[in-house]
């Protein structure tokens, strides 16, 4: 759904001949609305949910000889951005009640090799945060949420991507926020915030710390410029469609 607003917006960043990131004001701007409706301290903005897992993963520098806690059930970029990063993926079945990852089952998946556990809030239903982070804090090992279809998803009050080390959110076109494509990272702790900044753009400048590595995730300002503007519907989008689900689910609990 769009209207003159969006295009308002994207003609504003085309006759500003300000397209990038690194000389505009819109990627800045939605990052700070996105943190807050999140209610997150730091975001970093980036080209896709895939290059936000990335990302998050390069942050914690990710690499050969690492393992990655993930479960079976999701999308395949899970799955790739740990073999992009030739760490190995450690697979926890689903809890077959929620389809989420089973908590019981991953403190037994940990090993010396284990870098962080990443759970999956698959098709908007948040996985058991309670559990994770238990099982997580005993065994000493950073959570990165993959809240890549779950924006707006809360766990005890707070919204998913919003409960580890960092989360991951992605605006690619099927998603209820979206400029095409996009995504970003979530996080509360700054050092973390400074190395995914970092790793996301070409030389970095904001880390203390620097591995060495990082590419080119930078969002364009017209993906920042629609995302502002989507942003602003998005609560009364969200609403619209609770309505519809919950008739939907009216209508099919009267047929036999």
């Amino acid at each position: 759904q769009w209207d003159e607003s969006d295009a308002d917006g994207l003609l504003e960043v085309l006759n500003s001949g300000q397209w990038g990131r690194l000389g505009g004001k819109r990627v800045a701007e939605f990052e700070e609305r996105w943190r807050e409706t999140m209610q997150a301290k730091h975001c970093v903005a980036t080209t896709s949910g895939t290059t936000a897992l990335l990302t998050a993963l390069g942050g914690l520098n990710v690499g050969p000889g690492d393992e990655v806690i993930l479960p079976p059930y999701t999308f395949v970029a899970t799955f790739n951005v740990i073999t992009h990063n030739y760490a190995l993926p450690i697979f926890v079945d689903s809890d077959l009640e929620s389809m989420q990852i089973d908590p019981s089952k991953i403190g037994a998946a940990v090993t010396e090799q284990t870098k962080l556990i990443m759970p999956v809030h698959i098709g908007g239903t948040p996985a058991d945060l309670d559990a994770i982070g238990r099982v997580a804090a005993e065994k000493k090992v950073p959570i990165i949420e993959d809240a890549c279809q779950a924006p707006l998803a809360v766990w005890r009050g707070r919204p998913v991507g919003n409960h580890g080390l960092g989360g991951c959110l992605s605006f690619q076109a099927s998603k209820n926020l979206t400029a095409g494509e996009g995504g970003a990272v979530l996080t509360n702790d700054e050092d973390f915030a400074n190395r995914c900044y970092d790793f996301h753009t070409p030389g970095g400048g904001r880390s203390q710390v620097s591995h060495g590595r990082g590419s080119n995730f930078r969002m364009t300002e017209f993906q920042g410029s629609i995302l502002l503007t989507q942003l602003a519907k998005l609560d009364v989008q969200a609403r619209l469609r609770d309505e519809n689900a919950k008739l939907l689910s009216q209508l099919l609990s009267e047929i036999p």
